[in-house]
């Protein structure tokens, strides 16, 4: 008599392999997509950070560029370009993810009566906001408190540009943890 596995037997473990991988491999996709939103919220933060940080030492953005600002990954325009070494603070820049740019960055210094001195604000690319996993990363609770932040006496540029933004004081630090 040989030994080894019968016809059946081999049938019955590919169909179990099989159940198991229709099961697993739904949930990592959704796994893969939360690590992004995740990663994506924290970015958000360190730019923030770096930009805060970055003015409490110079005092000003003037003559900046933002390889200097910060190590996060940011594109430049509206293109799927990387920013480059050159590139200015005083320019709009956005932070992707799944491939589209889902949000746009801008620093200013601002002066004035009951103005702060900078401010950042954050704003969503409203033609991306269905497009890929930014509806899920701006339905995050830290992206919709900086979108939802103001400060008194600033206007947000860019209203009749398809943005809604937010405005965060860079002497400020908003703290948002899900």
């Amino acid at each position: 008599m040989k030994k080894g596995f019968t016809m059946i037997e081999l049938i019955f473990v590919i169909v179990i392999l099989g159940i198991l991988a229709s099961v697993a491999i739904p949930r990592l996709a959704g796994t893969r997509t939360d690590a992004e939103i995740s990663a994506t919220v924290a970015n958000i933060r360190t730019l923030i950070s770096d930009a805060a940080s970055y003015y409490a030492v110079k005092g000003e953005f003037a003559g900046a560029k933002w390889r200097d600002i910060t190590n996060v990954s940011i594109r430049q325009g509206d293109s799927r370009k990387p920013v480059q070494a050159n590139t200015n603070a005083d320019q709009d820049v956005y932070l992707a993810a799944g491939g589209e740019n889902c949000i746009l960055v801008r620093l200013r210094d601002k002066g004035g009566a009951g103005k702060p001195v900078a401010f950042i604000q954050i704003a969503k690319v409203i033609q991306n906001v269905d497009k890929g996993i930014c509806p899920e990363i701006l339905a995050a609770a830290p992206i919709k408190a900086y979108l939802d932040a103001q400060v008194p006496g600033v206007t947000p540029e860019g209203g009749g540009t398809g943005l809604r933004p937010g405005v965060i004081p860079v002497s400020s630090s908003i703290s948002i943890h899900e």
